[in-house]
Formats: structure tokens, C-alpha cells, sequence
């Protein structure tokens, strides 16, 4: 009687795969029950589904385990942030803070927001989110996190993402979503069993037909029953997506992690997934008897109050050198030229030729030679930095490649996947440029959301892996084998089409995504053989006449430890 009200839940579970057509592990195992109780083993019956029980508890524990580090991390959002509003600072409610609002956040205080360093300096330590143990400096300009710490120095922050919006609130709800996915390697088990169940029904019937031992027939079913093949394999995919979580990237399912395996190209957007997508210095020329803190400080007041993004990148430089910025008496914004700004009675201007023309300000020849100079070694943007006429110097900016993106993909390429291509909506001259600095050799550019898509289907059908962060990248992350998306400073959209989100923006990730991929596949192939083999050693017992029902029954129960065991080596990974 317990043996058939614990077989309740695999009988449901069975009969929604019978009336889909769809020999399960579920249909395998009720099989093995049935014929237990058929034959009046009621104790081998109870043996399977004790197995069965077991493996659902295991799975149910597994997965919470999974979402630990992500859910332990929701608890140590801060409730209330130091909020500043002109020169008056008030505690508030972290529900009460809004997008573009400043906060201030001292030594040992924990980041209430995701953000934006607008001034200051600190140490920050990463390890709740990210996984790295090495704290890491931010500065005006760099990005935050909600929930990690200031472990030194302190910081102005403004609020960028607040909310569900989140880094850690984006990271929870993916994983609930994640883990609802049924993943490709457990429909392998399951495609196994609809080859293996006729198998062992035909070799049955056969050794029925010679023997008439209808004991032994059904002893033989009883070694077959795949029960620790329903734990063992999603127990291993629980293990590394627990393993992703905990260093910030969320996987939607086990089934990416059986692509990220086979993947052999990698296919990767410039902007914000290689570079940083933000302007950065790339290129300084003073003129001599300029001192450098003067020139800085002229470019700090021209731009402090900008909203454009090159103004905002020079903001930050000067800030960085020489601190406090005064502010302008005046500015006046030149859209597609500059800005000028008035300061004691000086004129300062940072801008090209156009702004020069909208000054009535004469272009001079060691101008237009100082301009084109810049121009011809940097392919960013180059201006000009005058006052009251004269030129002080020039300076490019560029967006720059991440620090760690070719070190990555020479990673990547040691690992087998030599073809790497790079995509971007970018001039061939820059696209060419950030290429030969990372080593790529395959390069499209000028290329807009639809050429991506079409590029991307010429790749394939060799598994493929998109790596983006951006609105037009959304469209080939879904159509790619495996997309994945820069999740720190990537849009929401991208995220939502990706399979995989990289929360810390950290390029060396990926090859940890294909090394994770592999080593899980190859547990669940030895799974797979561990199966296999006990099940001949099995056979053998039964057909010696050495095993009946209930020894053949407790032989399968003993033997199903075996796969777990072997898929619990991957929560002992450490790399």
C-alpha cells in the first residue's frame, strides 16, 4: 500500500509523458515498479521508489543550494542610503531612492544602488557579486554595485539602477527563471531511455521465451530501472549553475551549458563587450609653457556641467587630475562642435574647427596642424582646448579595449575555438584598430542589427556563441547557439534575449563558460557509462541464476549512488 501511494507522483509525471507520446525516465521507472508489484515484490518496489523519493528531496535541496549565494545576497541590501540634495544630506528608505538621485557612501558601508562614481575614491570589495577576492579602486567615472562594500575611502555615487532594476534583483529573478528550464542533457537521458526501454522489453521477452522464469524475467527489469539516472543529471547541472551564480553570471538552464561545450566560434560585438563603451583617453598633446594642472583644470571648467558623453569622459579626466573644479560663470553649449565657458573674465573653449568658425575665432596654422596630427593617430574623437584664443593643447579620446579582453581570448583560442570574429557598427579604421590590439583577424563593420543576424546564420551550423550588450545585439543574441550578454552595463533587452548573463562584465568568463561546459558534460557522460556498466554487471548476476527480484532490486538501489557520487565531484570544483 505505501509502495503505491509513493508511486502517486512518478505515475503523474509517467502519464503525462505517455499521453505526449514520450518514453521518460518517469515511464522507465513506473515500468519497474509495476512489474515489482506484479510479480509480488513488494519490497523491491519500495526499494525504487525509496530511490525516486530520495532523488526528488536531493533535487529540491540541490537547487536551493543553487540559488544560495543569490538569494543570500538579497538579504544584505542595505535599507537606507545617505541621500544628498544640494548641501543637505538625509537617511532615507532604500525605496525611496530614485534614478539620477546622489548618495553618499562611506568606509564599510555597503552600496545601496547600482551607480556611478561622480566623485571621490575608494576600495571596493566585489566578492558578494562578482566572486574576486582583490578589492577593487573606483574612481569618478567607474561603475557600482548594490551590495558590495566600501572597504576604504569614500564615494559620491549617482543612482543608475534602483529596484527590480537591480544587478542583484535582475540576478534573482533570472535564476528562478533558470530553474524552471529543463535542460538538453536531461532530454538526453530521456531519449536514452525511449532506445533503451524497447531494448530491455525485447531482452526480457526473449529470456522469458527460453527460460519461462517469469522471477527472472522481472529481475532483469528491476537492474534496468534508471532511477539514478533522473537525480544524477540534473544533480550535476545544479552544481554549475550554483557554480556560475557565485561568480556573477547566470546561466538560463543546463542546456546552455551542453552548447557552451561544443561551441567552436565565438562571435563578439566591439562596443561594450571588448571596449568599454565609454570614452577614454587615448591620446595628450600641451603645448610648451602650458603647465598640465592649468590645462586640466581649463578643460574641467569648460565641461563640468556637460550632458554629452565626450564632455562627461573630459569631466572625469580633469577631476581625476586635479580635483576640485571651479565652476564656470557661463557656459554655452555648440551641438556637433563644443562648448565655450566663461571663467574670470577668460573665455575657454574645447571643441573642432566648427566650434572655432561659431567663436569667429581664427584658426591658426599650428591649430589645423595640432587637429589634424591628433586626428591621424587616434581614431577617436580629437578637439581642441583654447582660452581667450589661444591654444593650450589638444586630446583625443577613444573607446578603449578592456584591459583583460585579449588576454581572455588567447584564453578562448588555447581552449580549441580559433575562429573569432568581431562585430560592430563602427568604420572599418576603428573596428580594424581595436582588432589588431586584440589579436582578431575576422572583422565585419558598419554592420546594423539585421547584417548581424544574416552574418551570424552564414556562421552557423557549427554551435556558435554571440557575446553582446547592446539593443541591436538583442536581435543575433536570440538567433546565435548560445547568446550571451554583458549584463553590468548592458541593456535590459539584450539580457532578456541572451542565455547567459555575465553580471560582472568580466571577459575572462568565458572561457571559464566553455571549461565549466565541457567538465559538465563529460560527469554526465560518465553518468551515462556508470549506467551502462552496472546494468551488464546486473544482467550478469540474473541471468547466473546469483540474483532474484529483491537482490536484483537492492543491487540497483546500491549501485545508484554510484552517479550521484560522480556528479557531486562538481560542487567540489574549484575552477
Amino acid at each position: 500500500m505505501l509502495a503505491g501511494i509513493g508511486s502517486i507522483p512518478l505515475a503523474l509525471r509517467a502519464a503525462r509523458d505517455i499521453a505526449h507520446t514520450h518514453i521518460s525516465l518517469d515511464v522507465f521507472n513506473l515500468f519497474a515498479i509495476g512489474v515489482s508489484l506484479a510479480t509480488g515484490e513488494v519490497v523491491s518496489a519500495a526499494f525504487i521508489i525509496l530511490m525516486i523519493t530520495s532523488a526528488d528531496i536531493l533535487q529540491l535541496h540541490t537547487s536551493r543550494r543553487t540559488q544560495h549565494a543569490v538569494e543570500h545576497l538579497l538579504k544584505l541590501k542595505p535599507q537606507t542610503a545617505l541621500r544628498q540634495r544640494g548641501n543637505t544630506l538625509e537617511t532615507i528608505a532604500i525605496g525611496a531612492v530614485r534614478v539620477g538621485d546622489t548618495l553618499i557612501v562611506e568606509s564599510g558601508q555597503a552600496i545601496p544602488v547600482d551607480g556611478v562614481v561622480i566623485s571621490g575614491r575608494a576600495l571596493v570589495n566585489e566578492a558578494l557579486v562578482t566572486g574576486e577576492s582583490v578589492p577593487v579602486e573606483k574612481i569618478a567615472g567607474a561603475s557600482v554595485l548594490v551590495s558590495t562594500v566600501v572597504d576604504t575611502g569614500a564615494i559620491k555615487v549617482r543612482a543608475a539602477r534602483v529596484g527590480k532594476d537591480s544587478t542583484i534583483e535582475r540576478m534573482a529573478e533570472l535564476m528562478r527563471s533558470a530553474a524552471a528550464n529543463k535542460s538538453k542533457p536531461e532530454r538526453i537521458a530521456d531519449r536514452f531511455a525511449g532506445i533503451f526501454l524497447p531494448i530491455v522489453i525485447l531482452f526480457g521477452a526473449g529470456v522469458y521465451i527460453v527460460t519461462r522464469d517469469l522471477r527472472m524475467t522481472a529481475a532483469l527489469f528491476l537492474v534496468a530501472c534508471a532511477d539514478d539516472m533522473a537525480v544524477a543529471i540534473p544533480l550535476a547541472m545544479t552544481a554549475s549553475l550554483g557554480w556560475a551564480a557565485k561568480r556573477g553570471v547566470v546561466i538560463k538552464g543546463g542546456a546552455w551549458l551542453h552548447t557552451l561545450s561544443k561551441v567552436r566560434t565565438l562571435v563578439l560585438d566591439k562596443t561594450g563587450t571588448l571596449t568599454y563603451g565609454t570614452f577614454r583617453l587615448d591620446r595628450l598633446e600641451i603645448e610648451p609653457g602650458i603647465e598640465e594642472k592649468e590645462f586640466w583644470r581649463m578643460v574641467g571648467v569648460a565641461e563640468k556641467y556637460s550632458e554629452h558623453p565626450i564632455g562627461r569622459a573630459l569631466s572625469a579626466q580633469a577631476r581625476d587630475r586635479v580635483g576640485e573644479i571651479p565652476d564656470p560663470d557661463d557656459i554655452t553649449v555648440h551641438k556637433g562642435a563644443g562648448i565655450a565657458a566663461q571663467m574670470g573674465g577668460h573665455r575657454v573653449a574645447v571643441g573642432d574647427e566648427k566650434l572655432l568658425q561659431l567663436l569667429h575665432i581664427p584658426m591658426t596654422e599650428r591649430m589645423r596642424n595640432t587637429l589634424s596630427a591628433a586626428r591621424a593617430a587616434s581614431v577617436g574623437t580629437s578637439v581642441l582646448v583654447l582660452r581667450d584664443g589661444i591654444l593650450l593643447g589638444s586630446i583625443s579620446l577613444a573607446d578603449a579595449p578592456r584591459p583583460e579582453a585579449s588576454r581572455s581570448l588567447q584564453t578562448v583560442r588555447e581552449l580549441g575555438i580559433r575562429d573569432i570574429v568581431m562585430f560592430t557598427g563602427d568604420n572599418e579604421r576603428t573596428a580594424n584598430r581595436v582588432a589588431s590590439q586584440l589579436g582578431i583577424t575576422r572583422v565585419r563593420a558598419q554592420m546594423k542589427p539585421e547584417q548581424k543576424l544574416i552574418e551570424l546564420k552564414s556562421l552557423q551550423p557549427r554551435p556558435v556563441a554571440m557575446v553582446g550588450d547592446g539593443i541591436n545585439d538583442a536581435p543575433a543574441l536570440a538567433r546565435a547557439d548560445v547568446g550571451i550578454a554583458m549584463g553590468k552595463g548592458g541593456t535590459a533587452i539584450a539580457s532578456e534575449a541572451a542565455d547567459v548573463i555575465i553580471l560582472t562584465d568580466d571577459l575572462s568568463r568565458l572561457a571559464d563558460l566553455v571549461v565549466l561546459g565541457r567538465r559538465t558534460m563529460s560527469v554526465i557522460n560518465w553518468d551515462i557509462v556508470i549506467w551502462g556498466l552496472s546494468n551488464v554487471v546486473g544482467f550478469t548476476l540474473v541471468l547466473t541464476g546469483i540474483a532474484g527480484p529483491a537482490l536484483a532490486a537492492f543491487y540497483n538501489f546500491s549501485t545508484d549512488f554510484l552517479p550521484l557520487i560522480n556528479s557531486s565531484r562538481l560542487f567540489r570544483s574549484k575552477a
